[in-house]
C-alpha cells in the first residue's frame, strides 16, 4: 500500500477486505501503528549503532543477490530491530505498551482464545485491548460486555479495567458490562476482587466469592452491595436470547439495538420508564415490535428501512391484543 505503483484496483481490493470485518480493520490499524512506530524508532541512537554494526560485517552472498529489495528490506529490518530493542526498554522503564485490540460490530459476537489459555466471549458493539507483560495480564474493556474464563496464574494476575474500576481474577468465570454511567460485574464461578477510584482519588474495595452474584459501581466509585445475579440474562446473551425481567423500555431497546441494523428508538420520553418483561430473540426486532404493540400501550412508526420510533397509543386506543 505504501508503494507508488500500487494500483487503484489493489487499493480498492484492500478497502473491501478491510471493511468486510471489524477484525480486519483492527489488524490493519495495529500493523500500521507498529510500522510507524518502527519508522520513528530507526532514528534512535541505539538502533543506528546496531544497524551500523550489522553493516560492518562482511556481506554474504544471499544478501548481495537480494540487494534489489533495498531500501524496502532495510526499512522493514530496521523497524523489526527497533521493536526488539525498544520494547524491552519500555518494559524495564515501566512505560505502558499498547496491546492487541479486539472489537465487534452490530450483531457480531467473537470468541477469543488468549495466549495464556483464557477464553473471552466479546458481545456485540464491544471492544477491548489485551496487554500482557511478565508481571500482569491486563485487559481494558473499552466498551460493551465480555465474559472471561480465566486461566489461573498466581505469578501474573488477570486484571480487567472497566470504567473507573478494576476486576482482579482469582481463578474465575465472570462477566463485565459497561454502560454510560456504571459498570456491572457478574460472577459465574470462582472469585473476583473489585477496586474502584472516586474523582477525589479515594479507593473502595469489594469481593465476590460465590457464583451467581453481581455488583455494580458508578463513576463516583461507590460499589453496590452484592446481590443475586440474573443468571438467565447472563447466559442468554451468548445464545442470542434476552431474558427481560422488569426492565425499563429504554434498556430493552438499547440491548436490542446492539444486535440489529434496524434501530428502534423512543419517540416520546413518557415511554422510557415503561416496565417490560419477557423473552426476546436478540436478532429479531420485528417480532419484538409486534409483541410490544400487543402487550403494551405503544405503536411503532417506521422511518425508512433501518429506523423505527415507538410512540404512545392515541387516547382511548387499546393495545393490539385487546382489539
Amino acid at each position: 500500500m505504501l508503494e507508488p505503483d500500487c494500483s487503484a484496483d489493489e487499493r480498492a481490493a484492500f478497502a473491501r477486505w478491510r471493511d468486510a470485518d471489524p477484525a480486519h480493520a483492527a489488524a490493519w490499524h495495529e500493523l500500521d501503528r507498529l510500522w510507524r512506530q518502527g519508522a520513528d524508532a530507526v532514528r534512535h541512537p541505539d538502533v543506528v549503532a546496531a544497524w551500523r554494526a550489522l553493516h560492518a560485517a562482511p556481506p554474504v552472498p544471499w544478501y548481495r543477490r537480494l540487494s534489489f529489495l533495498l531500501p524496502t528490506a532495510a526499512m522493514a529490518a530496521a523497524a523489526a530491530l527497533a521493536v526488539l530493542v525498544l520494547l524491552p526498554r519500555a518494559h524495564r522503564a515501566g512505560m505502558p505498551v499498547e496491546g492487541t485490540a479486539y472489537q465487534t460490530a452490530t450483531g457480531q459476537q467473537r470468541r477469543i482464545q488468549l495466549a495464556d489459555g483464557t477464553a473471552v466471549v466479546l458481545d456485540a458493539r464491544s471492544s477491548l485491548r489485551v496487554s500482557y507483560d511478565d508481571h500482569q495480564r491486563r485487559v481494558d474493556l473499552l466498551h460493551g460486555r465480555a465474559q472471561f474464563a480465566v486461566h489461573h496464574d498466581p505469578q501474573r494476575p488477570f486484571v480487567v479495567h472497566a470504567g473507573n474500576g478494576t476486576v482482579t481474577d482469582v481463578g474465575t468465570v465472570f462477566q463485565v458490562r459497561t454502560s454510560a454511567d456504571c459498570t456491572g460485574v457478574t460472577l459465574l464461578e470462582g472469585a473476583v476482587d473489585i477496586t474502584t477510584a472516586a474523582p477525589d482519588h479515594a479507593t473502595r474495595h469489594a469481593s465476590l466469592s460465590h457464583g451467581g452474584r453481581e455488583i455494580w459501581f458508578g463513576r463516583d466509585g461507590r460499589i453496590s452491595p452484592p446481590q443475586p445475579a440474573d443468571l438467565q440474562a447472563a447466559e442468554g446473551w451468548m445464545q442470542g436470547k434476552l431474558f427481560v425481567h422488569d426492565w425499563r423500555l429504554s434498556e430493552l431497546l438499547d440491548e436490542m439495538n446492539r444486535y440489529n441494523h434496524l434501530q428502534v428508538a423512543i419517540g416520546d420520553p413518557s415511554l422510557a420508564d415503561m416496565r417490560i418483561s419477557g423473552v426476546f430473540d436478540a436478532h429479531d426486532p420485528q417480532t419484538m415490535l409486534q409483541l410490544l404493540q400487543r402487550g403494551w400501550p405503544v405503536r411503532a412508526r417506521h422511518e425508512g428501512d433501518d429506523r423505527v420510533l415507538l410512540l404512545p397509543l392515541a387516547q382511548g386506543q387499546a393495545p393490539a391484543r385487546a382489539r
